[in-house]
């Protein structure tokens, strides 16, 4: 009686834990089965938080076949993916109902796969510009002639594509060069300027700091230049110091390991000046709308033109209603021989550039009042401050004096076209929702997306 007893119990455990056994299996197979994490496509290993899923690294010119795969297909899928993934075994991770998301240049989304579906924005990240020796007061980072210019990836290339275009540079006066990771570990000069994207906080950045180049902002470089061809760059200004600061700040409280501790602070910048901010676009699906442009021939070709030293965008006097006379560049000054003196009023040169000039009051004061005709718009009117506003390119030298020729011929988004002479239509400052209101092209011309 009592061994039956004990067997009864023996065999009532087993049952229990059988069906425990039972219900673990089953969870797992729904849990398998319903929660899908994404496989994340990229192009910078680096760039990207590891611990976030599963990731499938590409190459840029394979990362450019995949984009053309999608293009033509308006799929991303197993097969799409094939085109720039080589490997078979990595291939294979992908099933047919997997759940694929791309992370891509915003850029590339919406002019080259012309995409309206909703796009996730992954972490902020921004360009700098990487160079060899320490930059000088009179270097100018926009003056590409006779350069080598480098970059790593896409979105690096597309920017470099922007800035030469953006100044009216000659493609064929800058040696564009693609570099790797190995290459940035050869002591010996390989450029004179790289510019890359990097994401704050990502390992990107500190792999770049430990390379022992000196990591700059885009000092004297007008945004609104670049955002003519790549407008989805944001205007800031901040010091390159103040980023690597945050973000050893961010991984100390978080115990992270971190090499910035030990970096060499002399190689990063301390000056204030643009620093461009980008998100990635995070892509899992495709729908198209139509867009007027296309790829021309001569995608890299522009006008060949003279240099100014400096293009600096100078800072007005500020507040003011207009009407009367100031000093553009000190406001502090308030007479016309002190303001246009080349001398401080001790005998000492001048270090920065002032105009005596009037303020404007009225938008027909002002010589690019509306003659942008192609929509309704106002720009180039009279704004805060009694400043005219100028299409982006024109160098202001006042607040109403300007020049626009040579190199600060005003930029158009129609000035090669020859069917549309005499109307030009003027790029200004933030155009971009305005533009796409009244169905415009936003962009001057398409960037190449393929490395050399």
């Amino acid at each position: 009686m009592y061994l039956t007893y004990i067997s009864l119990i023996l065999l009532l455990i087993i049952l229990v834990a059988v069906i425990i056994q039972y219900t673990i299996s089953r969870t797992y197979f729904i849990t398998e089965r319903f929660i899908n994490d994404p496989i994340t496509i990229s192009e910078n290993v680096l760039n990207i938080d590891a611990s976030s899923g599963e990731h499938i690294i590409v190459d840029g010119n394979n990362f450019a076949n995949i984009v053309d795969a999608i293009k033509k297909t308006s799929k991303i899928d197993k097969d799409t993916l094939g085109t720039g993934i080589e490997d078979p075994s990595v291939l294979a991770v992908i099933r047919s109902d997997s759940n694929i998301q791309l992370l891509i240049d915003p850029y590339i989304n919406y002019y080259i796969l012309n995409n309206t579906a909703t796009v996730g924005n992954y972490k902020e990240g921004v360009f700098v510009c990487l160079s060899f020796k320490v930059l000088r007061d009179k270097d100018c980072i926009w003056d590409l002639k006779n350069k080598v210019v480098a970059y790593l990836f896409m979105s690096d290339y597309l920017f470099i594509q922007a800035l030469i275009k953006g100044y009216n540079l000659d493609i064929n006066d800058v040696y564009i060069k693609k570099v790797s990771y190995t290459d940035l570990k050869n002591t010996e000069k390989m450029f004179d300027y790289l510019f890359t994207y990097m994401v704050l906080d990502s390992e990107y950045m500190n792999f770049i700091c430990n390379q022992r180049y000196y990591i700059n902002g885009l000092k004297d470089v007008d945004i609104n230049r670049i955002k003519a061809y790549y407008p989805f760059v944001k205007e800031n200004y901040n010091t390159v110091k103040y980023y690597y600061d945050k973000s050893i700040e961010s991984k100390n409280k978080s115990n992270e390991s971190n090499s910035l501790n030990d970096i060499d602070s002399l190689y990063i910048s301390t000056e204030k000046s643009l620093i461009p901010i980008m998100s990635y676009a995070i892509i899992s699906s495709v729908e198209n709308f139509i867009t007027r442009l296309e790829m021309p021939g001569d995608y890299l070709e522009a006008g060949k033109e003279s240099y100014y030293t400096s293009d600096k965008k100078q800072e007005g006097a500020g507040g003011g209603t207009g009407g009367y006379y100031g000093c553009y560049g000190n406001g502090e000054i308030k007479g016309k021989f002190e303001c246009d003196s080349y001398y401080n009023i001790d005998g000492t040169p001048k270090t920065y550039y002032s105009l005596w000039d009037k303020r404007c009051v009225a938008d027909d004061e002002c010589p690019y009042y509306k003659a942008n005709t192609k929509y309704p718009n106002t720009r180039g009117g009279c704004i805060e401050g009694g400043f005219c506003e100028f299409p982006v390119g024109v160098k202001r030298l006042g607040y109403t004096k300007y020049s626009d020729t040579n190199l600060n011929t005003p930029l158009c988004y129609n000035c090669d076209d020859p069917e549309d002479k005499g109307k030009p239509d003027y790029v200004f400052e933030n155009d971009f929702n305005e533009r796409v209101k009244s169905k415009l092209n936003t962009i001057i011309s398409l960037l190449d997306y393929r490395g050399l």
